[in-house]
Order: structure tokens, then C-alpha cells, then sequence
């Protein structure tokens, strides 16, 4: 599956997800039920399936883009939880993994059997640098991006948290930098 640059796989944060847990919140795997279940990027409908319910599975049936019908029965699992209960998971259609979310494309399978990677997998080591700056960034309430200075300490934050943080976005975006001068060859 070679798209773009070397390495490139698709990003599982922009397919449709089909997550046994949030059924489960829901009260959606009780068997017996029929319902649809859909999906939307901002006010879009991105998709939408029809969910059937048995004791010991799932029945999915929806259409894909070039018209063809599924018809795909998907496994449960149960696993007893420690203090109680059982966790239900999904088992792949294709390769039986024991899964918490299936991603739709032609079939819903999971991320392994679709080659799907997480959105920092494709980041390359500058991208990498930013968006860990820029979540420390999120922590002391500061603007994400190296222009603006961390300054002023967020209420109820020990100073030692504060400092320790501010020491750490400043290493990273340093080293971003260093990356940067590198890759463009500018010599300081």
C-alpha cells in the first residue's frame, strides 16, 4: 500500500471506526437489536451502517462507494475483568484478533489486516518535535507554535511543575530549530 512518500500507510484518525466500547456505553450489544449507526466529518454524513445483535456477534450491513452489499457477521468476545464483570471485544473477520475498534474502507477489519498506522507514525522527526512542544504547551496554557514565549505560570500549578515544563519546550523547540537549520542547510 504505497501512496506519497516511502512508509506512507493510511492514518486510522481519518476512517470510520467502529469501537466496542462506545456500542457497549451505549447499550447497543444486548442481543436482539437491530439499529443504524453512522458517522459525519463536521455537518457531512461520512457514512452509515445497519448493526444486527446475537448473543455471540454482530451482523454489519451496509453498501460501499462502487455498490456493492456486505453482509459481514463480526465476533464477540468476552475477557473477565479483575474486579468484576467482562470486557467485550471484537474478534477481525479477517485474521480473528481480539480488537477494540474495526475501521471501515471496502470491509471493517482492524488496523493490522488494513495496514492502518496512527497519525504519528507518518510524522517525520521535525513534525514529531512540534506537536510534543505544543502538548506541553497545552499543559501551561500557552499558544501552541515556537513564536509565542512561556512566561506566566497557570493558576494552581506548582512553580517547580512550571519550570520543569518551561525547560522542556525549550529543549524541544530547540532541538526543532537545530532540525530545521539542518534541513534547509543554514548554517548559524
Amino acid at each position: 500500500m504505497s501512496r506519497g512518500r516511502p512508509g506512507w500507510r493510511p492514518v486510522g484518525e481519518h476512517m470510520l471506526r467502529l469501537d466496542v466500547r462506545q456500542l457497549h456505553r451505549r447499550d447497543c450489544l444486548r442481543p436482539g437489536l437491530a439499529f443504524s449507526w453512522s458517522w459525519s466529518w463536521g455537518d457531512e454524513p461520512a457514512g452509515s451502517i445497519s448493526i444486527f445483535t446475537s448473543t455471540d456477534s454482530i451482523r454489519l450491513m451496509y453498501g460501499t462507494k462502487d455498490g456493492e452489499q456486505v453482509d459481514e457477521l463480526v465476533g464477540l468476545d468476552l475477557t473477565p475483568c479483575h474486579f468484576g464483570g467482562a470486557r467485550t471485544w471484537f474478534l477481525c473477520p479477517r485474521c480473528a484478533r481480539r480488537v477494540g475498534v474495526l475501521f471501515g474502507g471496502r470491509r471493517f477489519w482492524c488496523r493490522h489486516c488494513h495496514g492502518i498506522a496512527y497519525a504519528v507514525e507518518n510524522e517525520d522527526a521535525m513534525s514529531r518535535l512540534l506537536r510534543r512542544s505544543n502538548k506541553l504547551r497545552e499543559r501551561v496554557k500557552v499558544r501552541a507554535g515556537t513564536a509565542y514565549p512561556v512566561t506566566f505560570k497557570p493558576k494552581g500549578m506548582h512553580q517547580r511543575t512550571f519550570d520543569r515544563i518551561r525547560w522542556q519546550i525549550q529543549k524541544l523547540e530547540s532541538a526543532f530549530w537545530m532540525a530545521a537549520a539542518e534541513r534547509f542547510n543554514i548554517t548559524v
